[in-house]
């Protein structure tokens, strides 16, 4: 059977008329061609007796509107016997199966109609020699283009593909055009069917609000080795028609090829060209089991997309917006701008592997857990970085609000895409807000949408049916189940679902204590709150966690009385940098801004126990303030008080030396005005557990002078120059048993910008500082630093400087 291509196909070739010549009194004898009659009288029926033989199969076109009226054509053979109808005919696919002479009976739509017409006949079950031939173009160029008119009693035309010159899949391109006054309605249809009388099968691709489409792809699948003849039935009216054929398959010429990149790997660029102009990219991928995203974006989102995999079969119908083909290792992706939409210059085209045969994309991160949602996560979105993925643990029937929001101001947002394993998108709805269903195991998409090449974004998916995924909720075990009065508390709850409005209850009390949860792990196993327990009495309080409108019993709570007061034994530790806001280490990367507050952990780090810390000390270095202001340290989940630790003008770059109590593993750093990076670098550690030693003052005396020569050489620190100064056995500290020293140290007359680290002699030197100057200036320090083979050492980072230092004290077992 044939198929109809659809409006807007047309591919003529001008057929002379044929001759008729009397042969009966009723019948007219006519060659294969173009016959022209005239209806004399209404209610007339033509006999026209056919050459056609016995075997044969042809096709009679006629007008379908335009000059003289429209007839219908009919054949029966010498007995009168019907051959077959008038679709039969118009489809070429009249087989002339009776006794030959065979007769075409003509006759008007309209009984009353007279006048000219005529009526196209076309063998079909062998190529015509008046037939041109409709050669292969490329995605290159537009050559293998046919150029053809109708009107001044031209209706029809007919076109050969030969059996050696086609593809087995090909996408076929119908160009329209009509004079500006017309004011018939285009009707015509295009037909291809092969020597054996089977046509291709095709699919005319419809373009979206458009009636009348002037420009139009039809894909269709040849049979190898077999030729095919192309007939137009159309109108006698002016008319242009351009008809043009491409190979679709693995074999296709002309298309740019590239390979399937990772989730937001840079697009391919493309220029547009003229409206309607075809591009096409060849896209490969490592195994037909892989699924892509292939999305195509633009200015004005006006590109189409027609997507055909390694066969030539249709993976995606022309569509705008992200197609998941699968089942090729490689697909023939074509671009166009239809024409009356708005021309972009160019395009990006996305092609992204988003799954293997083993599942979602390695490269998208595996979330722990959606009971409540996924993210918010945010970014920017460009040119550079198209799109972001994870893999959600959801299952069938999980329902996900997915909130969309540009960061930047701008008016386009990322599309959020949920995939299922087959592929298809479950997010509906427009920015801000879409509503998305979960499957099992979606992957979550976050695609740079057309209109924009750059967006800064906040997205968030919020389980509207908590909880989502396939874990319920349950708690485990609470810990610690002993804790000391005086102190703000972290408690970790394990069990699964947990979420951030999860709470935490304490009641036995005078009142109930509730925790503030402060984070939940990746997986929802793991929830920490914090509670206040400064002024909790001593006892044993029960425990609740109350997660999704259900309590859930958690064992107990013992509150032990405050510990006794004093810091402690000194446990010096080599000097190591903890924080620093400027590159983020311990803390975010920002600067601490007015009123601000960071707290850094310090239980558990640079040799600092995880627990039975009472106090640490700590060299804190402010640099690069924006205004004058101060910096208070305190111990993390107490009242800050009005002290104040380092004292600065705008621009300076200070260092104090502080000892402050540690609660809950953590101190924190407070700043007052303007902006400001901090530094702290840890000397050592108080402990209640008597591991430690003991501070012992002894009279101030002067240790080091470089400008005298008093302890050390007699010159000025150089540039990268490190001295070493004999503690032990002066100024009243002991030869043997000195575990740190207390030193007043004093940078002056430096010739440029520097610092200064005294760290414990024999040991390699770290990154942390003590000193920080200015060219000219003279600025002391207190130090507290081990003692390592009764000495220590002064290290200067740039240019010369003299170094004085005076002994305040010492530490020993």
């Amino acid at each position: 059977m044939t198929s109809l291509l659809g409006v807007l196909a047309a591919l003529l070739l001008p057929v002379g008329t044929a001759q008729a010549a009397p042969v009966a009194e009723d019948c007219v004898a006519v060659t294969e061609g173009r016959y022209a009659g005239t209806f004399t009288a209404p209610g007339q029926t033509h006999c026209l007796e056919l050459p056609s033989p016995q075997g044969a199969r042809i096709a009679a076109l006629t007008s379908r509107g335009g000059a003289g009226p429209t007839v219908q054509v009919e054949v029966a053979d010498r007995n009168g016997t019907a051959q077959c109808t008038a679709g039969d005919l118009v489809r070429g696919e009249c087989a002339l199966t009776g006794t030959a002479p065979f007769r075409a009976l003509v006759r008007a739509d309209d009984t009353e109609a007279t006048g000219p017409y005529g009526v196209h006949f076309v063998r079909t079950d062998v190529l015509q020699k008046d037939c041109q031939t409709l050669p292969a173009g490329t995605f290159a160029d537009d050559s293998g283009t046919v150029r053809l008119e109708t009107g001044n009693g031209v209706f029809s035309h007919c076109l050969t593909i030969p059996a050696d010159a086609h593809s087995t899949s090909e996408l076929l391109r119908v160009r329209y055009s009509l004079p500006d006054d017309a004011d018939l309605f285009p009707d015509y249809a295009i037909t291809m069917i092969d020597t054996d009388g089977n046509g291709p099968s095709c699919y005319t691709h419809p373009t979206p609000g458009q009636q009348l489409r002037t420009d139009g792809l039809t894909s269709c699948s040849f049979t190898e080795g077999k030729a095919y003849t192309v007939l137009l039935e159309g109108q006698d009216v002016p008319r242009g028609h351009t008809l043009d054929r491409r190979d679709v398959t693995a074999t296709a010429r002309g298309c740019v090829i590239s390979a399937a990149t990772t989730v937001g790997a840079p697009a391919t660029t493309g220029t547009s060209g003229q409206s309607g102009t075809l591009r096409c990219h060849r896209i490969t991928t490592a195994a037909a089991t892989d699924r892509l995203h292939v999305d195509v974006r633009d200015a004005h989102d006006s590109t189409n997309m027609l997507i055909m995999n390694n066969a030539g079969g249709i993976a995606c119908h022309p569509r705008t917006w992200a197609c998941t083909p699968t089942g090729s290792t490689g697909y023939q992706v074509v671009t166009q701008a239809p024409e009356s939409w708005s021309l972009p210059a160019s395009y990006r085209l996305d092609a992204w592997r988003i799954a293997t045969a083993a599942g979602p994309a390695a490269d998208c991160p595996r979330v722990g857990s959606v009971a409540y949602g996924y993210g918010p996560l945010t970014g920017t979105l460009s040119e550079e970085r198209t799109g972001v993925c994870a893999v959600l643990p959801s299952v069938s029937g999980d329902r996900f609000r997915a909130d969309i929001a540009a960061t930047d101001g701008g008016m386009h947002t990322p599309r959020p895409l949920l995939y299922s394993k087959a592929g298809t998108d479950l997010c509906m709805g427009r920015s801000p807000s879409y509503d998305c269903q979960g499957s099992d195991q979606s992957l979550y998409v976050l695609a740079l949408p057309d209109r924009t090449e750059r967006t800064a974004y906040r997205a968030e998916l919020v389980c509207t049916s908590a909880p989502c995924g396939s874990e319920e909720v349950t708690v485990g075990t609470v810990t610690p189940t002993t804790v000391q009065s005086g102190t703000v508390a972290t408690l970790t709850v394990q069990g699964t679902a947990l979420g951030m409005s999860t709470t935490v209850n304490l009641t036995g009390g005078p009142a109930t204590l509730t925790a503030k949860t402060v984070s939940v792990s990746d997986d929802a196993r793991t929830l920490k709150a914090t509670v206040d327990l400064r002024t909790a009495p001593a006892g044993n309080w029960n425990i609740s966690v109350s997660a999704l409108n259900h309590q859930y019993a958690a064992g107990t709570l013992t509150v032990t009385p405050p510990a006794v007061s004093g810091l402690g034994t000194y446990r010096p530790v080599t000097p190591t940098r903890l924080m620093d806001t400027r590159s983020g280490l311990g803390v975010p990367k920002a600067k601490v801004g007015q009123g601000g507050t960071v707290t850094l952990q310090v239980a558990g780090a640079a040799g600092i126990p995880a627990s039975g810390v009472t106090a640490v000390v700590l060299n804190v270095t402010a640099t690069d303030p924006t205004t004058g202001s101060y910096v208070s340290v305190f111990p993390d989940g107490t009242a800050r008080t009005s002290a104040s630790n380092l004292n600065f003008t705008a621009g300076q770059t200070i260092p104090n030396l502080v000892i402050v109590p540690v609660v809950n593993g953590k101190v924190a750093f407070y700043n007052n005005a303007g902006s400001v990076d901090l530094i702290a670098d840890v000397a050592g550690y108080y402990t209640t557990d008597g591991s430690g030693s003991s501070y012992k003052p002894v009279t101030p005396a002067r240790l080091m002078d470089t400008r005298a020569g008093q302890g050390v050489p007699k010159a000025k620190v150089g540039q990268g120059g490190t001295v070493t100064l004999q503690v032990a056995g002066a100024a009243g500290i002991p030869a043997s048993g000195v575990t740190a020293v207390v030193l007043n140290v004093t940078a002056t007359d430096p010739t440029t910008d520097s610092y200064v680290s005294v760290f414990p002699d024999g040991t390699a030197r770290t990154s942390a500082s003590n000193l920080n100057f200015t060219t000219g200036q003279t600025i002391p320090n207190l130090v507290i630093v081990p003692v390592v083979n009764g000495r220590v050492s002064f290290y200067n980072n740039a240019g010369a400087v003299d170094l004085i230092a005076d002994v305040a004290g010492y530490y020993t077992k």
